[in-house]
């Protein structure tokens, strides 16, 4: 979910937070700012056009926020994150705790998947669309959405600052400079294909990338 070091949040309606023990996306420490992008999530309803029985899953969910939105358009909304803190302050039933790359959940169990501004805090990139892949169903669909940077991390420093008091730790935070031809890459022998990538606007730079599951 854009968060205050990723430009997209600025004027995107933010529900602010703060998050302490052990960092989202894994990272000791790491605290979000910024919940909720009215504007993304508009963006993210085009695409997933959620039906009251899709099953649909949330990778690195937070606090639940996207989740609960969801919940007034299908039944079959879930999340998974990494924070016991947003566990203990979920906004949403629908969340559980778990690692993005090596999920409790069976094989084929979802129709629709999405991560926002998850990916590029992972250390393993293809570890995590590998289990994107396993839990979709055959003809499923993947939405990645993660920050577009000149430079590792140049979406980060706001964040550096906040946690390291050192903007140019901000690598320590997104530890790849994604772009789509990199997420394409990454997803080779996954089991995922590339439908669509394209750069957002809504709410500030970032990039959207649609795959499908095609085994």
């Amino acid at each position: 979910m854009p968060r205050q070091e990723h430009s997209p949040c600025q004027g995107a309606n933010p529900v602010p937070a703060e998050r302490g023990r052990r960092g989202d996306r894994g990272t000791p420490g790491y605290r979000m700012s910024f919940e909720f992008n009215a504007a993304l999530f508009r963006v993210l309803l085009s695409y997933l056009e959620p039906k009251v029985d899709d099953r649909i899953l949330d990778l690195g969910c937070g606090r639940g926020f996207y989740v609960r939105a969801l919940e007034h358009y299908t039944r079959g909304i879930a999340g998974v994150d990494l924070s016991e803190d947003s566990m203990e302050r979920a906004v949403s039933d629908g969340i559980r705790y778990g690692d993005v790359t090596n999920l409790d959940i069976d094989d084929g169990s979802y129709d629709k998947v999405y991560s926002l501004h998850t990916i590029e805090h992972l250390p393993d990139v293809a570890a995590f669309l590998r289990e994107v892949a396993r839990v979709l169903r055959p003809s499923g669909i993947a939405i990645i959405v993660y920050p577009w940077e000149l430079f590792r991390g140049m979406q980060a420093i706001v964040a550096s600052v906040r946690q390291y008091r050192n903007p140019f730790l901000a690598g320590r935070i997104h530890l790849h400079r994604l772009t789509p031809a990199v997420v394409v890459r990454e997803a080779e022998g996954t089991g995922l294909t590339h439908r669509e990538s394209k750069l957002l606007l809504s709410g500030g730079i970032q990039y959207l990338t649609v795959l499908s599951r095609t085994t």
